[in-house]
């Protein structure tokens, strides 16, 4: 019964008007007044929340205010992050296009038509059709006769090698062996000092100079397309285009058989490097001769 007193209590008077005045405490004479019930006052509140909410929308939504914001994702982060999709999806797309580069190689080499690199390259996915496929052309043709003569040539590498009799250039301890993925290209032999550096095989002088980081160098053209780079030596007793024969001397290591120096210095231990080229093609001489 109380509660239901004051619930009309509430209700009735949530409308009634109350007078609300500004007085002057010296004079008690009133300045300024008006009416206002608790619906008033209510309403104006909500009224000024949604104000403030509209206000706030358009500054966040027209002024870049949230860029100055530590931490939150302003109109500049989502241009860049923008950007950075768009950059991810033309790597992708290159990187499907060399995708089916190499699928074509892999085709060529198997006999088969390559596929359209150019319908490739603005596909979003690598689903082809039978439609994507090129017809053989006899330019395709004499491509795929040339690499499969080239890969029978791979094939044949080191044949023509063995065919030689090889001498070992040196005799002494591999320090630093054959390895093309360390751009290694040949071998590093420690060597006693004052050896003499001689001719793998029969050739011809095609190269006589110096360097400051790889000394003399003397390089040999042989037959069967093969190519012997010695590096390192002290001396050069060969010209270019002197003829040399298989385990002829043709240079020395930290010196030469005709200097006069203590035994001590020939004991002292000198690198030398040495290349093999075959067919234009660095080869391991590890495989061909016994250090």
């Amino acid at each position: 019964m109380k509660l239901l007193n004051i619930t009309k209590h509430i209700i009735i008077n949530f409308r009634a008007k109350h007078r609300l005045s500004f007085r002057n405490p010296h004079t008690d004479t009133e300045l300024w007044y008006m009416f206002i019930s608790p619906m008033n006052v209510l309403m104006f509140f909500l009224a000024l929340i949604i104000i403030l909410f509209l206000v706030v929308m358009l500054v966040v939504a027209y002024t870049p205010i949230l860029d100055l914001i530590p931490g939150y994702p302003g109109n500049k982060s989502r241009e860049i992050l923008i950007e950075n999709v768009m950059r991810l999806d033309s790597l992708e797309r290159e990187i499907r296009q060399w995708e089916v580069y190499e699928g074509n190689i892999s085709r060529i080499m198997d006999g088969k038509a390559p596929m359209s690199v150019t319908a490739s390259a603005t596909a979003d996915t690598l689903a082809k059709s039978q439609n994507d496929i090129l017809p053989r052309t006899k330019e395709d043709s004499i491509f795929r006769a040339e690499v499969i003569r080239n890969a029978a040539v791979q094939e044949r590498k080191g044949e023509s090698i063995r065919s030689f009799e090889l001498y070992v250039p040196v005799k002494g301890v591999v320090i630093e062996r054959f390895d093309l993925a360390s751009g290694i290209r040949g071998i590093t032999v420690s060597v006693p000092s004052m050896q003499p550096v001689m001719a793998v095989t029969d050739g011809v002088v095609v190269l006589n100079t110096w360097t400051p980081t790889d000394g003399y160098v003397l390089q040999l053209q042989h037959g069967g397309n093969m190519i012997s780079t010695y590096k390192q030596m002290s001396q050069i007793i060969k010209q270019e285009g002197d003829r040399v024969k298989a385990g002829e001397v043709i240079g020395y290591v930290g010196g030469t058989a005709s200097d006069d120096e203590e035994t001590a210095d020939s004991e002292k231990k000198v690198p030398f490097y040495f290349e093999l080229w075959d067919s234009g093609t660095v080869v391991d001489p590890e495989n061909y001769m016994l250090f």
